[in-house]
């Protein structure tokens, strides 16, 4: 019985920390910023809200700063109107055929993530690197079922956040028509609920077993 107790304790104990190695979850909470604008719901996350043009991270690539849309890119859509403030976007180049880029190298790792995505195209990929590694991947797709880059739309201009990533510490976004815009990006490192949960169960089971002993 005392060997079962101890093995049944290791499994959970085991689950909760694969889970927290291995499992991601998004979700698309929000607050809102100025009015208007969605930002993450986390605290103690850093957030690039792009402000006067300025970049806290170290960006390279094809991205720009802009305020207001353009032909090609579209402010992210908030509450009510178009972000009024500035935005970065990985605009297409029409004179060529090959997938625009923009990097960000965070200086740090985490395993949060947090982006205000305006218009979500089927074409957007966002990118998670360790390093050189990748580690995760999504497309637009893959984050809402009609990536259709609705402009107005509260389906297709969303916050959505990334818990639990394998930790990071750069990210890329990519489009291959267009542009992929966003504001409001975060980063941080934040436990997810569930994996915490499983976590705590093991512990518990730990604290029976020496219970048991007793």
């Amino acid at each position: 019985m005392k060997r079962f107790l101890n093995l049944a304790s290791v499994f959970l104990l085991l689950v909760g920390l694969s889970g927290i190695a291995n499992a991601y979850t998004v979700n698309y909470d929000y607050t809102v910023a100025n009015g208007n604008e969605f930002t993450s719901p986390y605290s103690g996350v850093i957030v690039e809200n792009f402000e006067y043009a300025t970049e806290i991270w170290n960006w390279s690539g094809d991205g720009a700063i802009l305020e207001g849309s353009t032909g090609i890119n579209a402010a992210p859509f908030g509450v009510s109107s178009a972000d009024a403030t500035w935005y970065v976007t990985v605009p297409y180049d029409l004179y060529d055929s090959v997938e625009n880029f923009a990097t960000a190298e965070l200086g740090g790792y985490y395993n949060y993530f947090g982006i205000w995505w305006g218009s979500v195209d089927s074409y957007n990929t966002l990118s998670f690197y360790n390093d050189a590694t990748l580690v995760a991947s999504f497309t637009g797709s893959q984050i809402v079922s009609n990536a259709n880059g609705d402009q107005e739309s509260h389906l297709t201009n969303l916050y959505v956040n990334f818990l639990n990533l394998p930790t990071f510490n750069k990210f890329v976004m990519a489009s291959t028509s267009y542009a992929f815009e966003a504001d409001n990006i975060a980063v941080g490192v934040v436990p997810e609920p569930a994996t915490m949960l499983l976590l705590g169960l093991g512990l518990m089971g730990l604290a029976g077993v020496r219970r048991f002993k007793k």
